[in-house]
């Protein structure tokens, strides 16, 4: 379903004056999860802005069919001086439909990127998404990503990628995105009031993974882990939190089956203000993904007080400390059997890595001013 909103709901005040010849489009083709958030933050900036969304379902047809989808509100726009758009659509395809767009400034924001997606060989890629990808790049002013990961991992696979033309192959497209390509974290919007010095039971220990259950965060590693601790006969219990999609994984509901006493809490909670508040009684924060380009809900975990354990991969070595990533799924079984046995370790563990981490250079409240310069008229 298409949407089309001109006023925002906010109650927090703009920080963004806009002249009345400045009109800000922002346009979100995939509108669920990170993605929503980030939109609803930007509004909040400037609620004059026109807003176009489509639901967070069927993200393929998304990819390629969302601009037309969007053609009515599009047709609608009033002339635009700023464009803002994910990368999830096709900003070309905008363009081309829309003229009052063509003369905006044009950022395109990349959640994730497809020439580093996890799939099971490369002749499996889809060439079609990096393509579109890679257009819309090369189409806007200003190209941003939400972690350093992400920006290397797209702009270093470009080439090659081209490079799988049959001829008259393309050169030098990286380097052309690159020179407009930019690190912009995602803002995540911690909760000020949130208290971390809740009481924790600490007579077992509370380990949250807050994840898509889908493939590509990997519950295999996670839940072999699991299986692992209940062998050795050590006391802990577990809350996988996160989305759920109409095909979860076989391994979720084995281990439930099996394990139904260890769990607190299965599935997503009906509200933020629940969702935080769990994660407070929580002592470790747990990720085993083999695709995660930032990572929203490990950071609102440390923010809650929570230890988190990561790969020492993909966006993790760029935000968290040494201590905080394993290269096997051993050494994650290991760590969190070291905590099994001491669940008060754990938060000892979070005041180190807590002094180590600038968390708040994630926060939107660090970062809302430069969301507004990217949204302001100039800046290229």
């Amino acid at each position: 379903m298409a949407t089309s909103r001109k006023r925002s709901h906010d109650d927090r005040e703009p920080v963004l004056s806009m002249s009345h010849d400045h009109h800000v489009a922002i346009i979100e083709m995939f509108n669920g999860g990170s993605h929503r958030q980030l939109v609803d933050l930007l509004r909040t900036l400037i609620p004059s802005s026109s807003l176009l969304t489509l639901s967070d379902k069927k993200w393929h047809w998304r990819a390629r069919c969302g601009a037309l989808q969007l053609l009515p509100q599009l047709l609608d726009l009033p002339p635009s001086s700023t464009l803002f758009l994910t990368a999830v659509g096709s900003l070309p395809e905008v363009l081309a439909l829309c003229p009052n767009l063509q003369s905006a400034k044009k950022v395109l924001y990349f959640h994730e990127n497809q020439l580093a997606y996890p799939t099971q060989s490369e002749q499996n890629r889809d060439f079609q998404y990096g393509y579109n990808q890679v257009l819309s790049a090369l189409a806007a002013d200003m190209v941003l990503f939400n972690s350093r990961y992400n920006l290397e991992s797209f702009i270093d696979r470009v080439d090659a990628f081209l490079n799988k033309m049959p001829d008259c192959k393309p050169k030098g497209i990286a380097e052309k995105i690159r020179k407009k390509s930019e690190v912009l974290y995602f803002p995540v919007e911690f909760p000020l009031k949130l208290s971390r010095d809740v009481s924790r039971d600490n007579s077992e220990l509370h380990i949250v993974w807050p994840h898509r259950w889908e493939h590509d965060k990997n519950p295999d590693d996670l839940f072999a882990s699991f299986q692992s601790l209940v062998d050795s006969g050590l006391k802990f219990k577990v809350s996988v939190l996160g989305k759920t999609y109409q095909d979860v994984p076989e391994v979720f509901e084995k281990f439930r089956s099996t394990n139904s006493t260890l769990i607190a809490q299965w599935g997503p909670l009906d509200t933020r203000e629940e969702y935080l508040a769990h994660l407070q009684s929580c002592h470790v924060v747990v990720s085993t993904a083999l695709h995660e380009f930032y990572g929203v809900a490990m950071l609102e975990g440390v923010w809650a007080g929570c230890f988190p354990l990561c790969p020492n991969r993909l966006s993790y070595p760029e935000i968290y400390p040494r201590e905080c990533l394993f290269n096997t799924p051993a050494q994650l079984t290991k760590q969190l059997r070291q905590l099994c046995k001491n669940p008060e370790i754990a938060r000892r563990r979070w005041e180190g890595v807590m002094e180590k981490m600038d968390i708040q250079q994630y926060s939107w409240e660090r970062l809302k001013s430069r969301y507004a310069d990217v949204l302001g008229p100039g800046n290229l």
